[in-house]
C-alpha cells in the first residue's frame, strides 16, 4: 500500500460479485471532479502490485469511494521505467441512465398484441380492422380541435346562413390535450418507472409545471436534458442510482464554512462575463383560425330591391345606376345590413347592396370587406376601389368601367357617378364571383326569380398579441440586450408564457469565482460558503457549483468553483464601487479637496483627475495580483 492511502477505495470487476480494496493508487493522482448538472467523475493512476483488485480494473468495472459508485470508462495501460500502471477514468453511476431508452409506441397500449394502423412505404402494410376503406377524410367534422357554430338570418327576400369554425392551432400537434403540461415527476416517471437497472428518483423542493413537447422516444440522458432545459433552477445530484432533483432553495445550504483570502486560501479568481447578457425577449404565442362560410339565397323582390337582374357587365352597370340619387346616410340600410336601401345608404352598404342584388355576400364595412377581394392592377366593371391602406381602408367606390366610378360620397350628398380620375382610389380590388358574372356575357333573360351564392374566408388570430418581455432593472443598468425571439405555438395564456420567458434571459452578467485552498479539505456540493476578500472589501455567500478534490494528496489542494446569482453580483459590484469611491477620495485628498456633500458632484472631476483615478485603480489591482 502506498503512503497516504487507506482502505477507502474498493473495486468490483465487471460481472463479478466480490469487492476488493484497491491499495495501489498514486495518492497525488486520485481526485474527484464535479460540476453541477454537468460532470461527476473519479480519476487516478494505479500501479501493478499483483493484486486481484488491480486485475479488476477494466471497462465497466465499479469503483466505490465516499459512499458513491463510479463506472470505469477508460483504463489506459502504461509501462514506464519497469513499472506497469493504469490511468483510470470512471464516471458516476448515474450516467448509466443513458442505457434507459424509450421508443415510439407502435402497438396498441391497451393490447400489446394488436398492431395499430402503421403504413410503411414500399413495405408491408398492416391495416387496422376499423380502417378497411382507406378513407382519407380530413374534414373539420373529424378535427377534435375544431369548434363549429351555425346561425341563420332572414332579411326580406334574402336568407343568409353563416357557419363559423374555430380551430385551436395550439392543439394541432398534440396527440392528447393533457400531454402539453408536465411536472418534473412526470418526466422522471416516464423514463425511470419499470427500468431494469435499479434506478429510482426523488423530487426535493417545489417546481412549477412546464409546457414541453409530448414525451416520446429518447434516452435517460435526454430526460436529464429536458429537466435542466425546462426547469433551469433544478439541480440534479444523485445518490448512486437514486436520481434526486433539488430546487436551488433545497440544495444550497449553509454548512458554516468560510473561505478567507490569505487565511485558508491561496487565490481568488473572479470571472465577470457579460457575453451572454440578455434582458428583453420577444414572445410569440399560439394562434387559432376562424373559418367563415356564408350561404346567401335571394328569392323574389323585397323592399326596394330588384327581383330580376341581368347577369352581365351591363346588368351590373344598370343595377348600380338604379341607386343614383339615394341619399348618403352614415350607417344606413342596404346590403348586409338589410332594410330598405332606398331610405339611404353609406359608401360600404351601397357596394354591399349592389353585390347582394347579384346574390354575392360582402359585409357592409370597408375593412371587413377587404378579405372578400384581391388587389388587381387595372379595374373592370364590378371591381371596387378602396381608399386608405390595406387593413385600414375608410371609403369605397364601385367601378362601372375602367374610367368611371359610382359611390355614395358623404353626408348631405347622394349616390353619384364621376370620372375615376376625379377621386381615384388608393388600390383596386376584385371579387371573383362578381368577375365571373361580368365575364359571363349572358342576356337579360338569364336572371330567374332567385339567386344564391357561397363565400368563405379564413382569418388567423393570436390568443394574445406578441409582446416584449423586459427586465427593466437590468435595462436601466446595462441598456437593452435582446435575446432570440421566443416563439411557441402551444401557449394560449400570456402569463404562463411570461413565466417561461423569465428563464430564457440572463439579465445580469455571469459572475463566477474559482478558489484555490491551502488544504485538501472535502467540499460539499451546494454549500453556501461565506467568502471574504478584505483587500477588495468583498464579503458574501456563494454556493459551491463545482470542485476538484484530491482526498489523499498533500501537494494538490482542493479548488472550488462558486456560483453566480443576483445577490452575489450586487455584492461584487457594491464592493467594486466602494473601491472606486475610495480611489476618488484619495485623489481628491491628494489635491487638497474635501469630501463633497453631494456624491453626484464627483462627476465634475477633470479629465486629468479621471486619468489619475484609473491609474490608481490599476495599481491596486496589480498589487492584488502580485500577492
Amino acid at each position: 500500500m502506498r503512503p497516504g492511502i487507506t482502505q477507502k477505495v474498493t473495486v468490483r470487476g465487471q460481472g463479478r460479485t466480490e469487492t476488493e480494496p484497491l491499495n495501489c493508487i498514486d495518492p497525488d493522482s486520485f481526485y474527484i471532479d464535479w460540476e453541477v448538472n454537468s460532470a461527476w467523475s473519479l480519476q487516478f493512476t494505479a500501479y501493478q502490485d499483483g493484486s486481484l483488485a488491480y486485475s479488476m480494473l477494466d471497462s465497466q468495472a465499479s469503483i466505490f469511494f465516499d459512499g458513491q459508485e463510479y463506472i470505469i470508462k477508460q483504463a489506459e495501460p502504461d509501462a514506464n521505467s519497469g513499472q506497469d500502471s493504469l490511468d483510470v477514468v470512471a464516471t458516476h453511476v448515474y450516467f448509466e441512465l443513458s442505457r434507459i431508452r424509450k421508443y415510439k409506441t407502435y402497438v396498441d397500449p391497451a393490447d400489446a398484441n394488436k398492431q395499430t394502423d402503421v403504413r410503411v412505404n414500399g413495405g408491408t402494410q398492416i391495416e387496422n380492422d376499423n380502417d378497411s376503406d382507406n378513407s382519407d377524410d380530413d374534414s373539420d367534422d373529424d378535427d377534435p380541435n375544431a369548434q363549429k357554430s351555425t346561425s341563420q338570418s332572414k332579411n326580406g327576400n334574402t336568407t343568409t346562413t353563416t357557419t363559423v369554425t374555430k380551430t385551436d392551432e395550439t392543439k394541432e400537434d398534440s396527440e392528447q390535450e393533457n400531454q402539453v403540461t408536465y411536472k418534473i415527476d412526470d418526466v422522471l416517471k416516464y423514463w425511470i418507472d419499470g427500468n431494469k437497472l435499479g434506478f429510482t428518483y426523488q423530487v426535493i423542493g417545489d417546481f412549477p409545471t412546464s409546457r414541453i413537447e409530448q414525451l416520446s422516444d429518447g434516452s435517460g440522458t435526454d430526460m436529464l436534458s429536458k429537466i435542466t432545459e425546462h426547469w433551469p433552477n433544478a439541480i440534479i445530484y444523485p445518490d448512486n442510482k437514486n436520481i434526486r432533483v433539488y430546487s436551488q432553495e433545497e440544495f444550497n445550504k449553509d454548512h458554516n464554512n468560510r473561505l478567507d483570502y490569505e487565511y485558508n486560501t491561496t487565490e481568488f479568481k473572479w470571472t465577470f462575463d457579460s457575453t451572454s447578457l440578455t434582458n428583453e425577449i420577444m414572445c410569440i404565442g399560439g394562434k387559432y383560425s376562424i373559418d367563415t362560410e356564408v350561404d346567401t339565397e335571394t328569392d323574389d323582390d323585397g323592399d326596394g330591391q330588384p327581383a330580376n337582374v341581368t347577369k352581365s357587365a351591363q346588368g351590373v352597370i344598370d343595377d348600380a345606376r338604379s341607386y343614383l340619387g339615394v341619399p348618403y346616410v352614415y350607417g344606413g340600410a342596404g346590403g348586409a345590413r338589410g332594410g330598405n336601401p332606398r331610405s339611404g345608404m353609406d359608401c360600404s352598404s351601397y357596394v354591399s347592396q349592389v353585390y347582394k342584388d347579384f346574390g354575392i355576400y360582402v359585409p357592409a364595412q370597408t375593412e371587413a370587406m377587404e378579405p372578400y377581394f384581391h388587389e388587381v392592377s387595372s379595374p373592370q366593371t364590378g371591381d371596387v376601389g378602396f381608399y386608405g391602406p390595406h387593413g385600414g381602408s375608410y371609403h369605397i367606390c364601385l367601378f362601372l368601367d375602367p374610367n368611371t366610378i359610382i359611390f355614395e360620397p358623404q353626408t348631405g350628398e347622394v349616390c353619384k357617378q364621376e370620372p375615376a380620375s376625379w377621386f381615384y382610389p388608393s388600390w383596386v380590388a376584385r371579387n371573383d364571383q362578381m368577375a365571373a358574372i361580368v365575364g359571363s356575357g349572358t342576356g337579360a333573360g338569364d336572371s330567374g326569380g332567385s339567386t344564391s351564392s357561397t363565400s368563405s374566408k379564413t382569418i388567423e388570430y393570436y390568443y394574445f398579441a406578441p409582446f416584449m418581455y423586459r427586465d427593466e432593472d437590468s435595462i436601466k443598468k446595462y441598456g437593452e440586450y435582446p435575446a432570440e425571439p421566443f416563439e411557441d405555438g402551444r401557449f394560449n395564456d400570456k402569463n404562463a408564457m411570461i413565466e417561461v420567458a423569465k428563464t430564457k434571459i440572463q439579465p445580469h452578467p455571469a459572475l463566477s469565482v474559482e478558489v484555490t485552498t491551502y488544504t485538501n479539505f472535502k467540499p460539499i456540493a451546494g454549500d453556501m460558503i461565506h467568502i471574504m476578500v478584505k483587500s477588495q472589501q468583498i464579503s458574501t455567500n456563494e454556493a459551491v457549483v463545482g470542485f476538484n478534490w484530491y482526498p489523499f494528496s498533500s501537494s494538490n489542494p482542493t479548488s472550488v468553483t462558486l456560483n453566480s446569482n443576483t445577490q452575489n453580483i450586487l455584492d461584487y459590484q457594491n464592493a467594486r464601487n466602494k473601491s472606486l469611491m475610495d480611489a476618488i477620495n484619495s485623489i481628491k485628498n491628494q489635491n487638497g479637496y474635501t469630501q463633497p456633500n453631494n456624491p453626484e458632484s464627483i462627476l465634475t472631476i477633470t479629465k486629468e483627475e479621471a486619468k489619475r483615478i484609473e491609474q490608481y485603480v490599476e495599481r491596486q489591482n496589480n498589487q492584488q495580483k502580485d500577492r
